[in-house]
């Protein structure tokens, strides 16, 4: 299997070369992170690395955490695919999280993820618009002392973020798109990171006459990142409005099958449990649900 540095930026194809593609999970490209000690590792699979974007899932065994702190130039976003986990940030900030809910973390910020539960932990991640510089891991490791935890030797001369963390809990609105779960480059300055919870996820709707909920986990200048979900039902099967983006993006499936529909191009793929599928900027598409319950996916979109 190819070596993380290998393939970033340009799996599964170079930038020149995107297209339409269903990526299933044995074509993932999987890597131990950090590379060089896998004693504090994860488990780490590629699912996309582009110039835009890279979505990924990471696994934790019972009690695991992966150290040292990482850092990217992009902002990144989590789907926790199965919790708790416990997200920690060099400032010292804690994010409990179940299953089903999110975090973002602005570019910058310091962390590393724990798995204090007694089954694997597994988080699908999106970051745009860049995941690392040129070293894997970063050249500098802050120290233990350089960071905010209980009782850390130095918490009182480090930033205190109590003034720049802020409620997100208010009933989100459509004018919201773009400003999720706060203003991200607000975010970026402080280093504040945000658990998104599954009643603090930004819910809209898509189309008036076949509607499909859409729930924002985070949405700024950067990328989009929540889950769609399609019910079932109808004369027919159900559909979505078709819709397209002006930047690259990716479905993943986590309730499925469900059938994406190239609406342009007249071709289809069936995109099935933790499959994934590439929607290069441009792409008309619509999601249609052939099943008796609801359909759910992930989206990771660089621009609406």
């Amino acid at each position: 299997m190819a070596k993380l540095k290998d393939i970033l930026e340009k799996f599964p194809f170079e930038p020149d070369q995107k297209r339409p593609m269903l990526i299933r999970k044995e074509d993932y490209s999987t890597a131990l992170y950090p590379p060089n000690d896998a004693y504090t590792s994860d488990n780490t699979f590629t699912l996309i690395s582009t110039d835009t974007f890279m979505l990924g899932i990471y696994e934790l065994g019972p009690g695991g955490v992966f150290l040292p702190l990482d850092i990217h130039p992009g902002d990144e976003s989590y789907y926790i695919l199965n919790g708790p986990v416990v997200q920690r940030s060099g400032n010292g900030q804690f994010a409990y999280l179940e299953t089903g809910e999110g975090l973002f973390m602005p570019k910058g910020a310091w962390h590393c993820c724990h798995n204090f539960g007694s089954e694997k932990a597994r988080i699908l991640y999106f970051i745009t618009p860049k995941a690392w510089s040129e070293n894997i891991p970063p050249a500098y490791i802050p120290s233990d002392e350089e960071t905010k935890f209980y009782k850390g030797p130095n918490n009182d001369k480090l930033p205190n973020m109590r003034d720049k963390i802020h409620d997100i809990s208010r009933q989100g609105c459509t004018d919201d798109i773009g400003h999720w779960p706060c203003e991200a480059a607000e975010a970026r300055e402080t280093g504040a990171v945000y658990g998104v919870r599954d009643f603090e996820k930004l819910n809209v709707v898509h189309g008036t006459k076949h509607p499909m909920l859409m729930r924002f986990i985070t949405s700024n200048d950067y990328g989009h990142y929540g889950e769609m979900i399609l019910p079932a039902g109808g004369y027919g099967p159900r559909c979505s409005d078709p819709d397209v983006h002006k930047g690259d993006g990716a479905l993943f499936c986590i309730d499925g099958p469900v059938t994406i529909n190239l609406v342009d191009l007249q071709e289809s793929y069936v995109l099935n449990k933790e499959e994934t599928f590439f929607l290069p900027a441009g792409t008309k598409y619509q999601l249609v649900n052939f099943e008796s319950k609801p359909i759910k996916v992930v989206f990771a979109i660089t621009e609406l």
